[in-house]
C-alpha cells in the first residue's frame, strides 16, 4: 500500500515478485480522498485478483516521506488490516520504493525526488546493484538547488525520477547535463508493487508491539509544529 503522494497505489504481490493485481488512483488531494477511496479500492483489488483478505501473508506500507495526511491515512489502514488478521506489517521508504521502479543499469546512480512543497523536495541517492539498491545519501528535505550541488559529487550515469524532479526539472537538468540517462517515461510517484518487493527482503513475522510502534517518516516538521511556540511562563511578582 502506498499513499504518500496524491497517487493512491495498492497491489497484491507474491513473494517471488509476481504482481497479481494492482490499482492506482491519482486525485490530486493528498489525504482526505485516500480515506474515502480506500475501502472500495481494496474490495476492487481483491475482486480483480480473485482472492480474499484471508489469503494475505503480510502487509507492506510506504511510510514516507510524503504528504502528512496521506501517510497517516494509509498507515492507519495498513495497521488495521494487519492487527485484525494478525499479519506481519512492514514499513518501507517511499523514496527507496520509487528508486526501485527505475530500470537503471548496474552501477547507475538513482535519485528519487518528491515535491515537499514550500520550495523544497524530499530526495535520496541510491546506486543500482543487481536487483537492489545501495543507499549513498539518506533521505532528506532540502531546496532543489541543494540537491543539484550534491549530485556534482557523484560520478557516472544518473537517473532522476519522481514528481519533485518534474517540478524542478530545469534546476536539476542544468546541474546534471550530459550525465542523465534517458529511460523513457518513469513513475512520478512510489508504487505499491515496489513497496511489497522491498518488504520481502526480510522474513515476515507478526510483532504486535512493532505494529503499533510503526510511525510515518515525515523527515521534516508539519506546518502546525513549525508554527507552534511554547507559551512563556508567567513571571511571579514579589509576595
Amino acid at each position: 500500500m502506498e499513499g504518500s503522494t496524491p497517487v493512491l497505489s495498492i497491489a497484491l504481490v507474491r513473494e517471488d515478485g509476481e504482481v497479481l493485481a494492482s490499482l492506482e488512483y491519482d486525485h490530486g488531494d493528498q489525504g482526505e480522498s485516500h480515506s474515502r477511496l480506500l475501502p472500495g479500492v481494496l474490495d476492487a483489488l481483491f475482486a480483480r485478483a480473485e482472492l480474499g483478505p484471508d489469503e494475505l501473508s503480510g502487509v507492506a506500507v510506504g511510510i514516507g516521506p510524503g504528504a502528512f495526511t496521506g501517510l497517516r491515512v494509509i498507515l492507519a489502514t495498513a495497521k488495521g488490516i494487519a492487527y485484525a488478521r494478525r499479519l506481519p506489517l512492514v514499513g518501507v521508504s517511499t523514496l527507496e520504493a520509487l528508486a526501485l521502479a527505475a530500470p537503471a543499469p548496474e552501477g547507475a546512480t538513482v535519485v528519487p525526488v518528491l515535491d515537499a512543497r514550500k520550495k523544497e523536495i524530499y530526495a535520496a541517492v541510491y546506486r543500482r546493484e543487481g536487483e537492489g539498491l545501495v543507499c549513498l545519501s539518506p533521505r532528506a528535505a532540502m531546496p532543489p538547488e541543494r540537491l543539484a550541488e550534491m549530485l556534482a559529487a557523484f560520478s557516472g550515469p544518473l537517473v532522476l525520477l519522481g514528481q519533485g524532479y518534474r517540478v524542478y526539472r530545469e534546476i536539476l537538468d542544468r546541474a546534471t547535463e550530459g550525465r542523465r540517462l534517458d529511460l523513457g517515461e518513469l513513475p512520478r510517484a512510489p508504487r505499491a508493487q515496489e513497496v511489497a518487493r522491498l518488504a520481502f527482503r526480510e522474513p515476515l513475522v507478526y510483532d504486535r508491539e512493532a505494529l503499533f510502534g510503526l510511525e510515518p517518516d515525515y523527515v521534516r516538521k508539519s506546518d502546525a509544529e513549525l508554527g507552534w511556540k511554547r507559551p512563556e511562563r508567567p513571571t511571579t511578582g514579589p509576595n
